[in-house]
């Protein structure tokens, strides 16, 4: 997961959730799952509204639908929570 973050550079009020850490994501709305410059973009524009996000990795393996666009894009796969 480390590899993941290094080039990642999260603006203000986003993070990433930790390993082993818990969060009541009752207080969180899941939001999109997307990588790259969509992610990057998306982000800008929730904390722009005023938003926190949380980010956590998503295996692209378990995804259904588009996983195949996820994997040949090779950038790590994040699903974005908000509040």
């Amino acid at each position: 997961m480390g590899e993941s973050r290094a080039f990642f550079n999260l603006p203000p009020g986003c993070r990433f959730l930790e390993d082993g850490e818990e969060v009541d994501l009752r207080q969180w709305k899941e939001s999109l799952i997307s990588c790259g410059d969509h992610l990057a973009r998306a982000l800008r524009e929730y904390v722009e509204m005023g938003f926190e996000c949380l980010l956590e990795p998503v295996d692209p393996a378990e995804l259904e639908g588009c996983s195949h666009c996820y994997r040949a894009g090779g950038d790590p796969v994040f699903r974005v929570y908000i509040r």
